[in-house]
């Protein structure tokens, strides 16, 4: 598998990282669920996971709800703070993914985020899934691939224009229940999103839903 190749060194990508920046309002729940998912479904890849918020009121960690529904998907938020957007890098972030139409249009027109790399979570996946299928399964550079797949879904983007199920709702303030929900849709989506990424490449283990 590829994935061991690159934690023994053995595959080296054109360039070092693939950056995934994660965007919600207050970085405590939806960005925060994301970017724990993703970046343990990525383990061992060269792939770097943040998150930020466009509404951040200083460091702190997320709810209890959120962290009881993201332990019980078998993700630990114990050690997430939240951050500003302002403190991201989104020059070099390969790929931007928001919740809310608010989140993508504060990252492209206030921050100059690249439009064609800045998606909600459904339509990015939407339009990776709704793809060519690749008859290859390659070893080959997992960087180029992802970005390779990337720009054909910005190609198609036409046809993955945004729906109203595209947001996925703040839980904050909510009950359990919906926190347990949307944790749930996220972890189904960065599921979806990694597999639309890097799993054409073979370079994605196959991981059990927790």
């Amino acid at each position: 598998m590829v994935v061991a190749a690159y934690r023994l060194g053995l595959v080296h990508p054109s360039e070092s990282r693939f950056t995934i920046l994660f965007v919600c309002t207050g970085n405590q729940c939806r960005s925060a669920l994301a970017e724990v998912i993703t970046r343990s479904l990525t383990e061992g890849l060269p792939v770097e996971v943040s998150s930020a918020g466009t509404d951040v009121l200083g460091s702190v960690p997320s709810p209890k709800r959120t962290r009881k529904a993201a332990s019980k998907l078998g993700y630990d938020l114990g050690e997430h703070r939240s951050r500003p957007l302002a403190d991201a890098d989104l020059d070099s972030a390969d790929l931007v993914v928001g919740f809310e139409v608010p989140h993508v249009a504060t990252a492209v027109i206030e921050r100059g985020a690249d439009r064609s790399k800045t998606w909600l979570l459904p339509q990015l996946v939407r339009a990776l899934e709704g793809g060519p299928a690749e008859s290859q399964r390659s070893s080959g550079d997992l960087i180029a691939g992802a970005r390779s797949r990337l720009a054909r879904a910005a190609e198609r983007r036409s046809s993955a224009s945004p729906m109203m199920g595209d947001q996925i709702a703040d839980p904050m303030g909510r009950s359990a229940r919906t926190h347990e929900s949307t944790a749930r849709t996220i972890d189904d989506l960065c599921r979806r999103l990694v597999a639309g990424l890097f799993r054409a490449t073979g370079a994605v283990d196959e991981q059990p839903r927790r």
